[in-house]
């Protein structure tokens, strides 16, 4: 009698352990759990803080204690099916340069993505007036534009002091590279939190329902691959930082917002090109200006001569006229080159009048080449501008791509 009592007092006790290591399933409370620091995490983009007891209330002090049910939004402790308290440990390891912190429980701007500067402010350019040139040169030599400047530093004032979940994401990534000494289970693992369900009952029997290295002033968490005995039954639900932040979607949201980045460097790039292009026709205007210019001096130049040329060929035709003494051979070498010279100079002058209306013709055309490349540079800068700001955007929007 004394053994069947003791049995059916032993039974009820041994049915939920015996259940849990055969089937090697987690508590449904515990997974709960999981699921409220989860939401947390992405209404918050944090981890809660550990509460100091019962009363459920964070204590940002602490790295290891009870789950912060009020934090969580919660109306009352979260308990087992036993009606016992989890233990609740996250990993916190911060660091002064925001961008090398891990501490999962406070937020900091840990992600900026690099992005090309505003391009309204990236360039100081102005392309020349239109050509107005045609009267003789007047000593004014035409002015190059001012050379652009682009500048190459990340847009960091578009994104500083900017917190979300991509943040937290950063976090994670850090917690990743991070050295063993933070580490919540005594296996030696980092992990991002860790949850204990001290069970139903204080199997090893030394006065604290949790077992192990579960008690609650331990510095670390039970392994969750220690199996269930006769003198422990915890269960530990310990979340990795990969799988955390597979879970959260870091990965996908981190891509978006480097691609949105990149796409946004890539119209940077072309707009840079389309500045000097557009600096490139500014200064081939400025050479067919000095052209004109050039052929507008050799035609006056060609008709200057033209005119003495002629007007002695017909000093020296006077002088023929007029000799008495007859026409002398230095007479007829003089009107001959007189003769030779004015033709040579009209056919300058006819050379001088071509290249000036052909050099025109080419600073027609290089104006449009200036006016057609300011339209484009400024469509490129208007693209690039665009895609700036979608890269923001996508950082504004967190891991919610």
């Amino acid at each position: 009698m004394a053994v069947l009592g003791a049995l059916v007092f032993a039974v009820p006790t041994l049915i939920t352990p015996v259940r849990q290591m055969l089937s090697g399933e987690k508590s449904i409370v515990v997974q709960d759990a999981n699921d409220l620091l989860l939401g947390f995490a992405l209404v918050y983009n944090r981890l809660p803080c550990p509460a100091l007891n019962s009363g459920g209330a964070e204590d940002c002090a602490l790295d290891i204690g009870f789950m912060p049910w009020k934090a969580l939004g919660l109306s009352g402790p979260l308990r087992n099916a036993h009606g016992l308290d989890f233990r609740y440990g996250v990993y916190r390891n911060s660091n002064v340069t925001d961008k090398l912190d891990s501490d999962l429980a406070v937020l900091k701007n840990r992600f900026e993505p690099y992005l090309p500067p505003a391009v309204k402010d990236a360039v100081t350019h102005s392309p020349p007036s239109a050509p107005n040139i045609w009267s003789l040169i007047n000593m004014q030599k035409p002015g190059l534009p001012g050379t652009p400047t682009v500048l190459t530093s990340p847009n960091s004032a578009a994104v500083a002091g900017h917190s979300n979940g991509l943040d937290f994401c950063q976090a994670l990534r850090n917690a990743t590279q991070a050295p063993i000494g933070a580490e919540k289970v005594n296996a030696g693992i980092n992990t991002a939190f860790v949850v204990a369900d001290p069970g139903a009952l204080d199997a090893n029997r030394d006065g604290n329902v949790f077992d192990g290295a579960n008690y609650p002033f331990a510095p670390t968490f039970a392994s969750p691959d220690v199996a269930i005995s006769d003198v422990y039954d915890d269960i530990v639900l310990a979340v990795g930082f990969a799988e955390l932040a597979g879970t959260a979607g870091c990965p996908a949201a981190v891509a978006n917002v480097n691609a949105a980045a990149r796409a946004a460097w890539a119209a940077y790039d072309e707009y840079r090109v389309a500045v000097f292009y557009a600096y490139l026709r500014d200064f081939i205007d400025i050479v067919r200006q000095s052209n004109v210019q050039i052929n507008e001096f050799n035609f006056v130049y060609s008709a200057t001569s033209l005119g003495i040329t002629a007007g002695q060929l017909l000093t020296d035709a006077a002088l023929a006229v007029g000799s008495y003494s007859g026409i002398g051979a230095s007479v007829v070498i003089g009107i001959a080159l007189g003769i030779y010279n004015t033709v040579t100079s009209a056919q300058q002058l006819t050379a001088a009048q071509d290249a000036k209306a052909l050099e025109g013709k080419r600073l027609d055309a290089a104006w449009t080449q200036v006016t057609n490349a300011a339209m484009r540079e400024e469509a490129v800068r208007l693209f690039a501008q665009a895609q700036l700001q979608a890269a923001i955007n996508s950082d504004n929007r967190g891991w919610f791509q």
